[in-house]
């Protein structure tokens, strides 16, 4: 329940801007993207549930492309508020990218209110160091990492980036990921202050300020695919827009994309190889292999 003091909070504009119910991804999207990810889990090569921490959400998927010690790899990181979703959805993502020659890995993590934001970003770089350590003995190549994200699993991986990997842990490569594809994300967490959305995240201004990726984004220094759907509001657009700016104006390189579709239909766009958002990624990935 939102609490009277809350709502008394809440900016209209932005609530409407921020809301993706009324797409009604429970309907139109999960049930589809739970099937085919089943069948491919079902039918391709897998290891699932690798255990990254102590935790029952310290887990991650790994399904490796033909010839995965010469293949990059691309770890997903998935949306849902920070609040709802599992990886286990979006194994459908993984098909067309070990089709072409990309090994895949999806995390999952905990979620708020149980845990603050703060705690879910820790828990997101403590997986990737548990991936670049460990992701030689699966198989892959961990020279060859790049990241990809959607809505706040974007949040999620552009705060990756902007990691000083060898401050968090010792051992660890300044360079861990070669590159990111950031897809529809929320790159400023201070105008989910005035929307209902922070009755579970809990947010204070404190942490909205430091667990904003653009106020990070100077850090940033590997490439970047910035996409969004063309369908989605005008505050998703500009989260992107901003995002992509201030990255360029520390000289990172930055690619954007307006793909066809809405918030959810862009994944869509991501999993389908005769889809130019696909073989955008595709040609991305594989120009970060070449450098």
């Amino acid at each position: 329940m939102i609490s009277v003091r809350q709502a008394a909070m809440i900016d209209d504009r932005l609530e409407k801007q921020y809301a993706l119910g009324h797409l009604r991804p429970d309907l139109n999207f999960l049930p589809d993207w739970n099937r085919r990810s089943m069948a491919f889990r079902q039918a391709g090569k897998c290891q699932l549930d690798l255990s990254y921490g102590p935790g029952p959400r310290d887990r991650l998927d790994y399904f490796p492309s033909a010839e995965p010690k010469s293949s990059p790899t691309v770890v997903f990181i998935h949306g849902g508020y920070w609040q709802r979703g599992d990886k286990s959805a979006y194994s459908f993502l993984a098909e067309s990218f070990v089709k072409n020659g990309v090994c895949f890995a999806a995390i999952n993590y905990d979620f708020c209110p149980g845990v603050r934001m703060t705690q879910i970003v820790d828990q997101a770089r403590k997986a990737m160091a548990w991936l670049w350590h460990n992701i030689d003995g699966l198989g892959g190549d961990r020279e060859k990492l790049s990241i990809v994200g959607h809505s706040a699993g974007a949040h999620i991986s552009a705060m990756m980036v902007t990691t000083d990997w060898p401050s968090f842990a010792d051992g660890l490569p300044r360079d861990m990921f070669k590159g990111a594809i950031l897809v529809s994300g929320i790159f400023d967490l201070e105008p989910l202050l005035s929307t209902s959305n922070n009755d579970q995240l809990h947010l204070d201004q404190a942490e909205a300020f430091s667990q904003s990726p653009i106020n990070h984004a100077a850090g940033a220094n590997a490439p970047q695919l910035i996409a969004y759907g063309e369908g989605e509001t005008e505050e998703f657009k500009w989260q992107s827009n901003r995002y992509a700016a201030a990255c360029g104006s520390s000289n990172a390189r930055i690619t954007r994309q307006v793909v066809p579709g809405h918030h959810f239909d862009v994944l869509n766009e991501l999993a389908d190889e005769h889809c130019g958002f696909h073989r955008r990624a595709l040609q991305f990935i594989a120009a970060l292999s070449r450098n």
